[in-house]
């Protein structure tokens, strides 16, 4: 597209309000990308859109066109939008030729917008990855440090600049940025929010923490930044294969007590039943496996040492399965368990999240103490003839009223998946 016509839709454009603005740095994108981006959907009428379907899932609406910028690389602008819920995807070169919707699949599903209220939202697509997204349905993380300018941005520092965006185009909640472009040395870095310095967050997941310092060994080598952006915490890994170098790599890290591969049997178990736990980390990546459980009878901690029982390969890589079987006691009990992961000076945990739902786990840096449940029951036991025939009640005024929504589960995170 004409730098000029450019230009002038976007001076257009903010002067009818419909996109609020941007830094400088607007032109054109680089051959072989998009000559226009556009979030159509179903709110376009409510921003003069007048094509498509009566204005709205207008592919060539020049209203809701996405701007390109250079710094950051990836196309973005926000737009005011009522309150509703609404749904859009991103179509390029003004047509549904090629269009991305929800996990930046081609032609992929749309994507959901709920508004209680008239809100700003920006929206993003980064052609690279195809994710399209907003700042109401996704975390807008960076990773601003002193290696930024080596990636093509403006400065060291910089909060806003989308050259170190981590993305999380399959929304699980873990964001991701990956690059070899930074040169062999000794760096720092940290997470910001909304690409500013307003919320951020350092070591160990603490806001305003400390920087997190990283070494890359020469040039040309992969790191990796992965966010989870409920801890808070960002994990960094040097290198593009995982090994005994005195760090655990997350990435294969696993555990899921719903799934019979990684615990055997499933739910309560009798006293005395074998239970088999297992847990995957990549191959040839740590040096040991702990299983830390807690007898709630006796109030009393184990540490038991899982073996390396399987190598497994996909389309990821090879992965390494570890394994323990133990007894249940011979008296009723709850068991509670979590995962030590050791590689050399570098000692990791895998537990529940923080929604402590069972099923998969995440990695933590310091222990959350969020583990996973065992009950153990007497298989003699009988029902009272009093209980059979009895009715109860069970009252949780707390459901009749959502007076806490900071505390909501996220989309897709609730235990039976579905919307909350």
């Amino acid at each position: 597209m004409n730098h000029k016509i450019v230009s002038l839709l976007l001076a257009v454009m903010l002067i009818t309000g419909l996109i609020a603005p941007l830094n400088a740095h607007l032109v054109q994108a680089s051959p072989g990308s998009p000559t226009s981006v556009t979030i159509a959907g179903s709110f376009q009428s409510e921003l003069g859109c007048s094509g498509g379907v009566g204005g709205d899932w207008d592919p060539a609406c020049t209203n809701t066109h996405l701007a390109y910028d250079t710094n950051d690389d990836v196309w973005q602008a926000s737009f005011t939008i009522p309150a509703g819920s609404w749904e859009y995807k991103a179509a390029l070169n003004n047509g549904w030729t090629e269009n991305y919707g929800a996990n930046a699949q081609p032609d992929g599903a749309n994507i959901p917008l709920v508004l209680t209220q008239t809100t700003t939202v920006k929206f993003y697509y980064d052609d690279k990855s195809h994710w399209v997204t907003d700042n109401a349905n996704s975390v807008i993380a960076t990773v601003p440090g002193d290696f930024q300018q080596s990636l093509g941005c403006a400065g060291n520092w910089a909060p806003g600049c989308l050259r170190s965006w981590l993305q999380d185009p399959d929304g699980d909640g873990s964001y991701v940025f990956q690059t070899t472009q930074i040169p062999a040395g000794n760096y720092r870095a940290k997470v910001a929010i909304d690409e500013s310095w307003d919320e951020n967050y350092g070591q160990g997941g603490v806001r305003d923490g400390d920087n997190i310092p990283f070494s890359v060994p020469q040039d040309n080598t992969t790191v990796i930044f992965r966010y989870d952006a409920i801890p808070h915490l960002l994990n960094i890994q040097v290198g593009n294969e995982p090994g005994y170098d005195n760090s655990v790599w997350w990435d294969g890290l696993k555990h899921d007590s719903r799934d019979p591969l990684y615990r055997q049997p499933f739910g309560a178990v009798t006293t005395g039943t074998t239970i088999t736990l297992r847990f995957r980390t990549f191959a040839h990546d740590v040096t040991s496996v702990q299983l830390r459980l807690w007898d709630t009878a006796k109030s009393e901690q184990r540490l038991l040492p899982l073996h390396s029982a399987a190598t497994v390969s996909d389309e990821a890589g090879a992965y390494e399965i570890w394994e323990v079987s133990f007894a249940a006691p011979s008296y009723l009990t709850i068991l509670y368990y979590r995962f030590i992961v050791t590689d050399g000076t570098d000692t990791d945990y895998y537990e529940d999240d923080e929604l402590l739902d069972g099923g998969l786990g995440q990695p933590y840096d310091d222990s959350a103490d969020r583990s996973w449940q065992i009950d153990v029951y007497d298989p003699h036991f009988t029902t009272p003839d009093w209980f059979k025939d009895a009715v109860i009640y069970q009252i949780f005024p707390d459901r009749f009223r959502n007076g806490l929504t900071a505390n909501d589960p996220v989309s897709g995170t609730f235990f039976y998946g579905e919307t909350p």
